[in-house]
Parts: C-alpha cells; sequence; structure tokens
C-alpha cells in the first residue's frame, strides 16, 4: 500500500483535472461556446470545438483572426444589425439573444442563434464578450415553413368565394371569413361575429337545425351538404349548404366546428320549379294527374281511419272544340284558364281540383260526412261553369258535364274511382245530347 497523500473522497478535482473536464463536455456540444473582444472583429481569445460544426472553421482557424474573424463569417448583410444588438445590450448591462445568418467555409449560409453577455471590470468597462452560438437552420426553415403555410391559408380564407367559418359549440362565431359575411349581409367579419350570438336562434329559421348539426357533429364528427334555411341580416331568408366537421382538443371533446357556407337559394328554386312542374299542369297551375293520384290515396287512407267518405267529380268541357275551331286554339287556352279560376272558387279547404287532359277536370272531395254532400258539390260546379266568358273580347256560353263517385261506395282505390266518375260524366254527356 503507498504512503503517498490519499485525496479524501469529496475533495475538489485538481486545476488540470477541471479545465480537462470542462475540454471534454465543451467537445461534445452541437454548439460554440466563445469569448472575444469588444472590438472591430470580435477578435475571438476562447473558441469551443463546436466551432467546426457550427462554422466549418477549426478554431485555431478563428483564434485571434489567424485565418478569419467572426465578424467576416457573418453574413454582410446582418453584421450592422448583429453588432448594433450586442452593442445596445452591453451598454445597457443586460444579455442579449440575436439570431442571425453566417457563411460558413463550404460558402453555405445557416441561421445561428447567439446568446450571451458581457464581462466587466469593476470600473464598468468591458474587458470581453462570451456567449453561445448554435445552428438554428432547421428551426427556422420550419419557422418560415409555417409562416409561408399559414400567409397561403390566410389567403384562401380572405379570399375564397364560399363562406368559412369556425363556430363554438353554444352557438358562436369565433371566425368568419370576408365571404360569409357578405353572403349573410354584413359588412365585415367582425359586425358578423359581434351580430351573431347566438347561431340557433338568430341564423336558423328553424332553430331545431342547429341540433340537428351538432346532432350530426357528436356521431360522425362532420356533416356533408347540410342544408338549411337561415336569415339575412335584413330580415330575408335564403337557402345555404355546409360541409363542415368537430375540432377536438386532447381530451377529445369538441373544441369548436369549422366549414364552408354555399348559397344555394338559386337552386332550391330550380328544384322546386321543377318539382312543380312534373305535379302541375303547365296552363292552369292546377295539380296534374300524377298529384291527383297521390291525393286521392291520402284521402281514402285519412277516409278509412275516420270513417267518413271521398268524393271525385269528374269534369268534362262540352265546348273546347266548338272554341278552338272558331276562335282559336289562343282562345281555348284562355277558357280553360277561365274555368279552371272558377273551378278553384268551389273549392273547400282541403279539397283539390286538377287537370287531367284537354278539356278535362277532376274535384276531389275529402272528409264528406255524408254521401249527399256531393250533389252539393256538383251543383256549385254547374253554376260555375254555366256563366258567359268573356274570350278576346266576345261573350262564349260554356257548360260542362259532371259525373260523380264515392268512396267506398263505389270502389276502393284512386283507379276504380276515377273509373266510375268518369263512366257517370259519360252517361251525363250522353243523356244531354
Amino acid at each position: 500500500m503507498s504512503k503517498g497523500k490519499i485525496r479524501p473522497l469529496g475533495d475538489a478535482p485538481a486545476r488540470g483535472d477541471q479545465e480537462r473536464m470542462l475540454k471534454m463536455l465543451l467537445s461534445q456540444l452541437d454548439a460554440m461556446v466563445y469569448r472575444c473582444r469588444d472590438d472591430e472583429f470580435w477578435t475571438m481569445e476562447f473558441v469551443s470545438e463546436g466551432c467546426r460544426a457550427i462554422t466549418g472553421y477549426r478554431p485555431e482557424d478563428l483564434l485571434f483572426n489567424s485565418r478569419i474573424s467572426y465578424e467576416e463569417v457573418t453574413h454582410p448583410d446582418d453584421r450592422a444589425r448583429v453588432r448594433a444588438a450586442i452593442r445596445d445590450a452591453i451598454a445597457a448591462g443586460r444579455r442579449f439573444d440575436v439570431a442571425y445568418r453566417i457563411q460558413r467555409a463550404d460558402g453555405v449560409v445557416r441561421w445561428v442563434s447567439e446568446r450571451g453577455g458581457g464581462m466587466y471590470a469593476p470600473d464598468g468597462k468591458v474587458q470581453a464578450i462570451q456567449g453561445f452560438v448554435e445552428d438554428i437552420t432547421r428551426q427556422r426553415e420550419d419557422e418560415m415553413a409555417l409562416r409561408d403555410a399559414e400567409a397561403r391559408y390566410r389567403s384562401i380564407f380572405e379570399n375564397a368565394i364560399e363562406g368559412i367559418f369556425q363556430t363554438t359549440p353554444e352557438g358562436r362565431y369565433l371566425a368568419a371569413n370576408p365571404a360569409l359575411a357578405r353572403l349573410y349581409g354584413y359588412e365585415s367579419p367582425d359586425s358578423l361575429i359581434a351580430a351573431l350570438q347566438d347561431i340557433e336562434h338568430q341564423l336558423y329559421v328553424e332553430p331545431s337545425r342547429r341540433e340537428e348539426f351538432m346532432g350530426e357533429m357528436q356521431a360522425h364528427g362532420k356533416v356533408t351538404n347540410f342544408e338549411s334555411q337561415v336569415y339575412l341580416r335584413d330580415g330575408s331568408v335564403i337557402w345555404i349548404s355546409e360541409n363542415a366537421r368537430a375540432v377536438r382538443g386532447a381530451d377529445g371533446a369538441i373544441r369548436y366546428y369549422e366549414g364552408t357556407v354555399e348559397d344555394i337559394s338559386e337552386r332550391k328554386m330550380q328544384e322546386r320549379r321543377m318539382a312543380h312542374q312534373a305535379t302541375h299542369d303547365g296552363l292552369t297551375g292546377l295539380p296534374n294527374r300524377y298529384l291527383l293520384q297521390d291525393r286521392i290515396e291520402q284521402a281514402i287512407r285519412q277516409a278509412t281511419r275516420e270513417k267518413t267518405h271521398v268524393g271525385v267529380l269528374f269534369i268534362d268541357l262540352d265546348r273546347l272544340k266548338h272554341v278552338n275551331d272558331t276562335l282559336g286554339h289562343q282562345a281555348g287556352d284562355e277558357l280553360i284558364r277561365l274555368i279552371a279560376q272558377r273551378l278553384r272558387r268551389c273549392l273547400r279547404t282541403g279539397d283539390t281540383v286538377a287537370r287531367i287532359g284537354g278539356d278535362e277536370f277532376v274535384l276531389l272531395l275529402p272528409s264528406l260526412l255524408t254521401p249527399a254532400a256531393i250533389a252539393q258539390a256538383k251543383r256549385r260546379v254547374l253554376e260555375a261553369t254555366s256563366a258567359l266568358c268573356q274570350i278576346e273580347g266576345k261573350d262564349v256560353s260554356t257548360s260542362c258535364s259532371v259525373g260523380a263517385s264515392l268512396f267506398p261506395d263505389d270502389g276502393g282505390d284512386v283507379e276504380t274511382l276515377l273509373k266510375k266518375a268518369d263512366e257517370a260524366m259519360y252517361e251525363e254527356k250522353q243523356a244531354r245530347r
């Protein structure tokens, strides 16, 4: 066993050991630790091994500007800004933190972040500057990519022709683009957001649509082609279609909804026009045969439940051919329109008059309490159609033949009732002849 002096466990390492440990630690950093003079060239008095990874130069290349000064490594366009930032911080006695570009030994430009401070003598004079420089090129590129993406999104958001929105589950707008503000009649997105604080009752014509919207969001996380009627700022109403999704937080709870809005009022009007054309007569606007059959079926089902009767009157104009032959088809069309108007005046609430052919009409009388009621309706029709009609300045006399059928006495389905009423009308016409 050695008789030499043994250093007790826990004693501080010798100075040489400390320097070796510090040098080893600094060599492991992917950054450059330095100490420099506060002079024109940032003359380096100490540079760590990380200098090689950051700048591409060896530490000895920068020490005392032996090959190049750090001022020259700094990108020419950033030198004045960096020096001003560091000098201002040192003059104020605070630490500095500045990002700038450098030009490596291989000519590649990189972004770095430099943090540090001044070392001061007792009289306050700056003795040196020491700091820490690390490469932030990847971070900077990510930030720039994020800014570019945000700028592109903002451009899309601001210039989109469709309305774009974000709303809270409680029914308030968080964000709206100019297109949505214009769509709803507001001067700006801010005025829309300020005005619409209760989407359910202020926006939707049917408040239940908001509940349905939220229900679909809860169930599926999105809505597709969600159509609703909404109020504009001036109180008028339009149809919209929404496509939206729910945005959830880390806990799975819905934070807000975001999506797009499109005005589909014109399409809805076209759909209504097409539906009307498919179920109504083009000349008179009355229901046609297809809509009549549907209403007779409904009337039969209701009468079956309520134990009432359904009446069907089959009406045929007697003098349409004569008017067409003597005054022309335009006059004949005018006669048909006048008769249609008179037949409308014969209706009770819930009755239907339909045109099913050139000179043929059908009057549907649902929920008749007694069979005798159909005779009263027949008299009203005969009176209405027997009065003179003014056609192109001429008095034209008209008449019609009317046949009736009754559910359930004459039949239990649409075709049978129409057939029986048609046969009764034909028999009346023949008898009058």
